[in-house]
């Protein structure tokens, strides 16, 4: 059976709430409403940090924020880490790239074996996008070219229109060998500022029935609160909807490229063997509780992004998940897709999320603001701790899904509260790689460690296991399981003081 092919979407700074497949919207967009149809849906999909390239690190590399070391932007991730593409070109695919990865440095191409960037001017003069415009126009000095919410020329000069068109020749060369199965990766820029969206896409948004930002009367934590005097100037009501029918038009501009990419799949004849992964890297505030764009925020808005897996044989179409997912799974759900089931980093599958019932599910989902916000949230609670201040918020999504009101420090939630700092030292944890003696791995610790990292023992290290049969008989008179550290039997085992199998068995 041949190999399905794999296209992965990310668009930057996309809130999930903007599209018709999360909420009935004044965003046309038939496209993505067309993936949906084909696909799973996932309403419980949020971002591993709400900032660009520590998000899109963690998608690289299937790792937390605080594992992989490129905590903010412009920072590499630390040295040692594989990234998904890396395995994909040894599984035997083609890898390739096209417009926004946003990794540092801004020239690397991460594991893929063809690059067509668009780093938003982040390559300086390198910028091969750059090069296409000043070929067309001479004058031109930089990547962003518009004023008064509209891009300077013509759509198919537009950035994203450019790295559709790069996306669509790379399918036209694959269509000529699809015995090779193939991984691109297609990185929209829009809709993230500046909000210069093509004159042929305005008039496609109704202005009256987009939602206007949300008010907040609570105090919000002083991070959230700096931050947001930093980057949010006032506005006006006017100006403030002005921003967020260009942000929307932006967002039927990519519509019209995803629309011009699966055409080609189709006409290539590689659609039906293609399976599509549609995203994004973090949400927009949009002016919601008078914040701009991301931040350390732990709302809505910034957090939870679409999450769209299309056209895969076995998945219910027009389906939707509950499941807790993010774009940290975009790694596992590729390698799964290819065959490659082995562990990737805490990048769980999509694949397995979307069932009706997931082997491995996750009990809590995690994201980070650098050291600045740690947050958890589960199906009804997001909480998000905010270390060095002793701030926290808690909203219940269920109750006020708008998160108007912070239930941190309610007596009546301090066991909701406990629970989710736990689960926050648990992640930490993780991200230091756990290191735990075999003899300690005992039953209920492993229990509660494979609810957070299912495949957790595939990279991790034997010492110390239950060095003899003595041991273990100790533990059976005092009715506790002797058989815990079987596991460690097939390993490599790093440090010991002997080991039960291989000793003697007690007279």
């Amino acid at each position: 059976m041949s190999r399905r092919n794999v296209l992965v979407i990310v668009c930057d700074q996309l809130r999930a709430s903007v599209l018709n497949a999360y909420a009935p919207s004044a965003v046309p967009t038939p496209h993505i409403d067309a993936l949906a149809r084909e696909g799973v849906v996932f309403d419980n999909a949020i971002t591993a940090s709400t900032v660009c390239a520590p998000a899109r690190a963690s998608m690289l590399t299937g790792r937390h924020v605080c594992d992989h070391d490129a905590w903010t932007n412009n920072m590499p991730c630390r040295e040692g880490l594989e990234y998904y593409p890396q395995r994909m070109q040894a599984a035997g695919y083609d890898t390739a790239a096209f417009g926004v990865l946003d990794h540092f440095p801004h020239d690397d191409m991460s594991g893929f074996r063809h690059c067509r960037l668009m780093e938003g001017g982040l390559q300086g003069d390198k910028e091969e996008y750059l090069a296409f415009l000043r070929q067309r126009h001479p004058e031109v000095t930089r990547i962003f070219n518009g004023s008064n919410f509209e891009f300077a020329f013509a759509e198919d000069e537009f950035y994203d229109y450019w790295t559709a068109s790069r996306a669509i020749e790379y399918i036209e060369e694959r269509a000529a060998c699809p015995q090779e199965p193939f991984l691109a990766y297609v990185g929209f820029l829009s809709p993230h500022t500046p909000l210069f969206p093509p004159r042929e896409v305005h008039g496609t948004v109704d202005t009256e029935r987009l939602p206007r930002p949300l008010q907040r009367q609570e105090g919000m934590s002083p991070v959230t609160t700096y931050r947001g005097v930093l980057v949010t100037p006032k506005k006006t009501a006017a100006a403030q909807m002005r921003e967020r029918t260009a942000y929307a038009e932006l967002i039927v501009e990519v519509d019209r490229q995803v629309g011009r990419i699966v055409d080609a799949l189709r006409i290539a004849g590689l659609y039906e063997s293609t399976t599509i992964l549609f995203t994004a890297d973090h949400g927009d505030m949009l002016e919601d509780f008078g914040l701009t764009t991301k931040g350390p925020y732990p709302y809505r808005s910034s957090l939870f992004i679409p999450m769209i897996l299309s056209n895969h044989p076995g998945l219910r179409r027009g389906a939707r998940s509950d499941s807790l997912v993010g774009n940290i799974d975009i790694g596992a759900t590729v390698l799964d897709i290819a065959g490659d089931r082995r562990a990737f980093g805490y990048s769980r599958s999509l694949v397995d999320a979307a069932q009706p019932v997931p082997e491995h599910p996750r009990e809590v989902n995690y994201s980070e603001f650098s050291d600045a916000m740690k947050l958890a949230m589960d199906k009804r609670y997001t909480y998000a701790y905010f270390p060095f201040t002793g701030y926290a918020d808690l909203y219940d999504r269920q109750a006020d899904p708008d998160e108007l009101h912070n239930l941190a420090g309610d007596p009546a939630h301090a066991a909701v509260e406990m629970a989710f700092l736990k689960h926050i030292i648990e992640f930490l944890t993780l991200a230091r790689n756990v290191r735990i003696e075999a003899h300690d791995m005992i039953p209920p610790l492993r229990v509660g460690l494979e609810k957070k990292a299912p495949k957790f023992l595939d990279d991790f290290v034997i010492a110390y296991p239950i060095s003899s049969n003595t041991e273990r008989q100790r533990l059976r008179e005092a009715g506790l399981s002797d058989d815990y550290n079987e596991f460690c039997r097939e390993r490599t085992v790093s440090a010991h003081y002997g080991v039960y199998w291989e000793s003697r068995p007690p007279a």
